[in-house]
């Protein structure tokens, strides 16, 4: 029999004109708890935080299946990257 736990989860949001937060509570077998613990610590994020990164990478790799989680991964840290500044889009003209 697996184990499970029950997690609070509070989501917050924003929209333009609104900001709102939705309380759930989730049922997670304990092995997954302990992955996400492992994740957070690894990742020097909060449980919470682990949580919402797996389930965001979870959906796209869904959503996306020709693609891998670490495709996935690199694909957000380069849109982040994009929109920070810390990169610029490549001009083909003059090359």
């Amino acid at each position: 029999m697996v184990n499970m736990m029950i997690y609070d989860l509070s989501i917050s949001y924003k929209r333009e004109d609104w900001v709102g937060m939705v309380r759930k509570t989730v049922l997670m077998d304990e092995e997954l708890v302990q992955q996400l613990s492992v994740l957070s610590k690894k990742e020097d994020r909060d449980f919470s935080g682990s949580l919402r990164h797996a389930l965001r990478i979870g959906l796209l790799a869904i959503q996306n299946p020709e693609l891998t989680a670490e495709e996935i991964e690199d694909i957000l840290e380069a849109k982040a990257e994009l929109e920070t500044g810390m990169v610029r889009e490549l001009s083909l003209e003059g090359l």
